[in-house]
């Protein structure tokens, strides 16, 4: 049985929260996955879960913007590709030389 920090409640082994006042009774680390009764540092692997949790969300963000990126810059592609035959190629030059100088 483990007692709860907050309440003194005692509650079963495989509770994560306390049944009477829900405090966390354990926290799992994000990277190795072992389970401790206290937050901030993991005990095996000294993961600070705030940073850890905080890296994960940058780095999904990023991946977001580049999806978001490479779609774009699809579409323009395909954009220039259809009007190809009413502008006589110019526009899709027009593309080709700004994409080519990074702009």
């Amino acid at each position: 049985m483990a007692t709860c920090p907050k309440c003194g409640r005692e509650n079963p082994d495989t509770a994560q929260f306390c049944s009477h006042c829900h405090m966390t009774l354990r926290f799992t680390c994000p990277a190795c996955r072992h389970a401790q009764t206290h937050g901030g540092t993991c005990d095996q692997c000294g993961v600070d879960f705030t940073k850890y949790a905080l890296m994960m969300e940058f780095q999904l963000e990023s991946e977001l913007r580049r999806g978001r990126s490479r779609a774009s810059s699809h579409r323009n592609a395909i954009q220039q590709a259809l009007l190809l035959p009413v502008t006589g190629g110019f526009s899709l030059l027009k593309y080709l030389r700004s994409r080519m100088s990074g702009e």
